[in-house]
């Protein structure tokens, strides 16, 4: 190696190296906590279902899990905030992205608050649902966009924007058929399973972000720029 190809500075380069990967560990703690908690709010939710029996006459000592499923949800949400103000630092500077990530913050803190109220007792269940899943939806469009622009520009891994462009559209699609339903083109129940799928499968979406987006030693626009 000549002396000329060493850096000017390597000093600074270390530091601007190890700022970076400082930066990036915060959103892939911050991702790993909503990944898990939601995991933890499905587990949850399907013994809810099963042993509560929440749509049948049976009363029985298992609607706790119900109120923890809630608890874990408000974990996610909250969680997900700081990773979706992270996540642009990894997207081109569009402003797709940034309006699409102001909502979703917003409705990521509209779904943290419902269900805490839900938690509470100051709200009944038949009208916090509709609003959560209202904020749900807002949540599912902000990672279609994410997904979209990261696609496009390549600045994102393709099995990452590949399952956040499909998880993107499966909730809407999934409460579109649902609503089918609903209008007597089929059974609700039945047809409720595209939703359902989507929504258990939201946990996936920050733990891929942590294992193949913020975990990257550094960015490389950044680092460069830092450089420069």
């Amino acid at each position: 190696m000549t002396a000329g190809s060493l850096p000017a500075d390597p000093g600074r380069v270390l530091t601007t190296t190890n700022s970076l990967q400082e930066r990036a560990a915060g959103p892939v703690l911050w991702a790993v906590i909503s990944g898990i908690s939601g995991l933890i709010a499905n587990v949850l939710l399907v013994f809810f279902f099963l042993l509560a029996r929440p749509f049948s006459d049976v009363q029985n000592s298992f609607g706790w899990l119900g109120t923890a499923n809630d608890a874990a949800l408000v974990v996610q949400f909250l969680a997900m905030i700081p990773v979706a103000l992270a996540l642009p630092r990894w997207l081109p500077r569009t402003r797709s992205v940034r309006v699409a990530t102001a909502i979703a913050l917003g409705a990521m803190l509209v779904a943290a608050v419902l269900q805490l109220l839900l938690i509470a007792g100051a709200l009944d269940f038949d009208v916090q649902v509709f609003l959560v899943v209202a904020a749900f939806l807002l949540v599912y469009a902000w990672v279609f966009v994410v997904s979209s622009v990261g696609h496009r520009s390549g600045s994102l891994p393709r099995s990452v924007t590949r399952f956040g462009l499909l998880l993107g559209a499966s909730f809407p699609l999934g409460l579109l058929i649902f609503a089918a339903g609903l209008l007597g083109l089929g059974s609700p129940a039945q047809l409720a399973w595209l939703a359902a799928a989507a929504w258990l499968a939201l946990p996936i979406w920050p733990l891929l972000l942590a294992r193949l987006v913020f975990n990257k030693p550094a960015l490389i626009s950044s680092y460069k720029e830092g450089l420069s």
